[in-house]
């Protein structure tokens, strides 16, 4: 599910204060700092990801006239394709 950058500030206000209000730091931290990190870390991860999907797509250029001729499922070799790239970097998607 992607989210737009209101829906990204909307999570991370939300986590930052369940978090601050539940003491779940060791340290006292701004609610607001706190909300900045959340939504650059969900902002980068975001961005990590449109980067994978776009090196899949990269890839999927080999295989354009098997998708061409309906030989391939665009969706199935796409997802394939990520769950390889994904699994051999050992990232966390």
């Amino acid at each position: 599910m992607r989210l737009n950058s209101d829906e990204i500030k909307g999570l991370s206000e939300f986590l930052a204060k369940l978090i601050v209000d539940k003491n779940l730091l060791l340290n006292q931290v701004k609610t607001e700092d706190l909300r900045l990190d959340i939504f650059n870390i969900i902002t980068e991860d975001m961005k990590r990801e449109d980067k994978l999907n776009e090196e899949v797509k990269d890839i999927m250029e080999r295989y354009d006239s098997e998708l061409k001729n309906g030989k391939l499922d665009y969706n199935k070799l796409f997802n394939m394709i990520k769950q390889q790239l994904i699994k051999e970097r050992k990232l966390i998607i």
